[in-house]
């Protein structure tokens, strides 16, 4: 099934005849509508609900009102007065390989107190006089009512779906609508009807005034548990309307800083530790700053000292050098003299080369000798300038690291606001918080008074069957009445097993494609490791990286919406029905990865044709760039103030 075309007058805020073109290119499923709020997104969302499903119809601002007076306040209210509202939705649906074309226009006047609307039916652009007086009953067979919630949502509220009440009771209201389970609990009521109807005609006079009785308190009981589910579903919406204020007071708490006043003795306490280690850090610098580590600004001069000492050494080795030689050349004058062949000149011939000779070899002892040491010295001092500077280097990064995050607690004190002046966002969010309560703790009570009603019933009903079983008549018509009850107990007992073997089957599959969904959807790897949905109560219950339960109250915000969608696309897959999907606010209150996950994984995935209704906020920048190659179509919704309407206009923002 696709949507063709959507034709709105005087409905809403659309004022006038407005009509927009719905059909998708091959490979581009995505229709991108942008609108700034109060600009008629939801109630184009509304518009399409409303011409298909009618009185039946999950409007966003209907709340229980009677249907004629929703239609009456549908009205555009600048319309002229005598003009006709108008909803018209073309589109094409496949069968058996063959494809038609439908029209389906609902029209309605606002003539006094009571307002009716009228359904026309094209197909195949003929009028179809059967298919318009009973379009109410054919709408299912193309989107079920009760399947309408997997693909046409609000994003803003779809969070709520994580609570495992809502989500069980839309996992059972899918896998019944995906199996046909619904016909076999119609058949299991019909079944029960007929076997009361069956002994009620062999029941003795006597005890009619008892079974009168007891059938008028089962009434009562119906109504009281009638009352009581409506209630119920009045103080859920409640519920549901309480927390989005409650998410918008917080986010408006966290905006202003209010929920840091709290943290302010622990940021000062956390300041006061990286003082410390600041202190620590200074000290243990000067220490390294008093032992070898200056000693690398004077490396030249060390070599200096090295070289001065190598020099002393090679002067005083020379020195005794010198004072051998001397000793020797003394003793060979000596014997020269007693030479009776060396004459005196050729002693003295000697005497001046030893002398010129020595001259020489004194040069190289004129070194002057003051330092007096050796270079031993400084054996392991070069490894310990190199551990010295490594350790001050060290202590400077941490210095800055320390500095950094006492820069960071600084700034974040000073965005801490005087509690005077938030103080008012305080009490706000606390006194709704304290409605939440009130309002859990009456859903709580009805919910508790519902099942002791529902017991009570299922007692009385009990009753009401062996009343009428003690009092059957001992007639070949009674045996027979008896056959055909225990026939009618094991064809409903048959039908039990069945359905319970059906969901057994069906459920693991639909356990693994949620599963599939949110792997695609979520930032957070092994967050949600398992699925497990109850095929008695069809709870749904996650598992974290431990294999442990995990409750959805621990997921954020972002978190539980993006399980909804899993849940919502992991039903619509199963379904296998190829429906359109519109989604209003579609990236609300999610953060930058949760947004691209959607935007690359969802959006381009969640069918042939997918309508997003986005705010200004949402799908932009990177968002808008990875969804252009799969759009087909960008629409404006634009409201202009002097024609009191809003209208398509060619083009995103």
């Amino acid at each position: 099934m696709i949507f063709k075309n959507l034709t709105i007058q005087n409905f809403g805020i659309y004022q006038g005849k407005h009509s927009i073109d719905l059909t998708v290119e091959n490979d581009k499923p995505i229709i991108l509508l942008g609108a700034l709020n109060g600009g008629g997104k939801t109630t184009f969302l509304d518009a399409i609900q409303l011409v298909l499903y009618g009185k039946h119809a999950k409007c966003s601002n209907r709340t229980g009102m009677a249907y004629s007076n929703f239609l009456s306040s549908c009205k555009n209210r600048y319309a002229p007065a005598n003009s006709e509202v108008m909803l018209s939705l073309s589109f094409s649906h496949r069968t058996d390989n063959i494809e038609k074309h439908f029209t389906v226009q609902r029209r309605w006047e606002v003539k006094g107190l009571e307002v009716k609307d009228y359904v026309h039916v094209l197909c195949d652009f003929q009028y179809d006089e059967h298919l318009s007086l009973h379009w109410d009953d054919f709408v299912n067979e193309f989107i079920p009512l009760n399947l309408s919630d997997l693909f046409f949502f609000d994003g803003e509220k779809i969070e709520n779906l994580a609570h495992p009440q809502r989500s069980s009771e839309l996992v059972k209201t899918g896998i019944e609508n995906l199996l046909g389970l619904d016909l076999l609990s119609q058949l299991q009521i019909d079944l029960s009807q007929l076997d009361k109807k069956r002994s009620s005609t062999n029941v003795d006079l006597s005890v009619l005034p008892k079974i009168e009785a007891c059938e008028n308190e089962i009434k009562q009981i119906s109504t009281l548990k009638s009352e009581l589910k409506k209630e119920i579903a009045a103080l859920e919406k409640e519920l549901s309307i309480i927390n989005i204020s409650i998410n918008r007071a917080r986010q408006s708490v966290r905006n202003s800083g209010a929920h840091l006043i709290e943290k302010r003795d622990e940021i000062k306490f956390e300041l006061g530790a990286i003082e410390a280690k600041l202190k620590l850090n200074k000290a243990e610098q000067n220490k390294l700053s008093a032992g070898v580590g200056p000693l690398r600004l004077v490396k030249p001069l060390i070599e200096k000292v090295k070289a001065q000492i190598r020099l002393e050494n090679e002067t005083k080795k020379l020195l005794l050098l010198n004072e051998t030689i001397n000793d020797y050349e003394a003793a060979v004058l000596e014997r020269l003299k007693f030479n009776h062949k060396a004459g005196n000149d050729i002693i003295e011939l000697v005497r001046n080369t030893m002398k010129s000779i020595a001259q020489e070899r004194n040069k190289s002892t004129l070194v002057e000798c003051y330092l007096n040491t050796e270079l031993n010295i400084f054996n392991g001092l070069e490894e310990r300038i190199t551990l010295a500077k490594e350790q001050q280097q060290r202590m400077q990064r941490k210095e800055l690291d320390l500095l950094e995050q006492k820069e960071l607690l600084l700034k974040q004190i000073e965005t801490i606001p005087d509690y005077n002046s938030v103080k008012h966002q305080l009490s706000e969010l606390a006194e709704q918080e304290a409605t939440l309560k009130q309002i859990e703790e009456s859903l709580q009570e009805k919910r508790l008074q519902l099942e002791q009603t529902e017991i009570k019933n299922n007692v009385l009903s009990q009753r009401y069957t062996n009343m009428l079983a003690q009092q059957n008549k001992e007639t070949f018509e009674q045996k027979r009445s008896i056959q055909i009850g225990e026939h009618i107990n094991k064809v409903k007992a048959t039908l039990q097993d069945f359905a319970e073997q059906l969901i057994s089957e069906n459920i693991e599959r639909l356990q693994t494609l949620i599963k599939q969904k949110f792997d695609k959807l979520g930032r957070k790897d092994h967050l949600i490791t398992g699925f497990k949905i109850s095929p008695e109560t069809f709870e749904i219950t996650l598992y974290d990286a431990s294999n442990n339960p995990l409750e959805p109250a621990k997921l954020s915000a972002g978190e539980r919406q993006l399980l909804a969608i899993a849940i919502l696309w992991g039903l619509a897959e199963a379904s296998g029905k190829e429906l359109p999907t519109v989604i209003d606010t579609p990236l609300s209150r999610l953060d930058g990865k949760h947004r691209n996950n959607l935007t690359k994984n969802y959006f381009p995935e969640a069918g042939k044709q997918v309508i997003l209704l986005s705010t200004d906020e949402e799908i932009v920048g990177d968002y808008y760039e990875q969804l252009k190659p799969k759009i087909s179509r960008e629409y404006y919704l634009r409201y202009n103030e002097k024609a009191k309407s809003s209208t398509f206009i060619q083009g995103y923002f």
